[in-house]
């Protein structure tokens, strides 16, 4: 399978799983220390959710450097 189709189901996968967290995990808030400058109101979903999306980042990131990799590599055929 080439890299744009593996791309694109990893994409679709994470989309599931974004789709089974919102719908599986409650909005609990998750306690944080009361001695931290500034209010965080964080949920469980929310944590989670943002999980997936450091997930999906290092994906795409990924997938343009190979890309990146790809072309550098395809003009130094050419150009041998």
């Amino acid at each position: 399978m080439d890299l744009r189709k593996r791309f694109y189901v990893a994409l679709a996968i994470y989309a599931v799983l974004g789709l089974a967290i919102w719908m599986t995990i409650d909005n609990i808030p998750i306690p944080t220390p009361q001695e931290m400058p500034i209010a965080l109101h964080i949920t469980l979903r929310q944590l989670a959710l943002a999980i997936l999306g450091l997930f999906v980042l290092r994906t795409v990131l990924h997938w343009n450097a190979m890309r990146i990799r790809a072309e550098r590599d395809k003009k130094e055929e050419a150009s041998s």
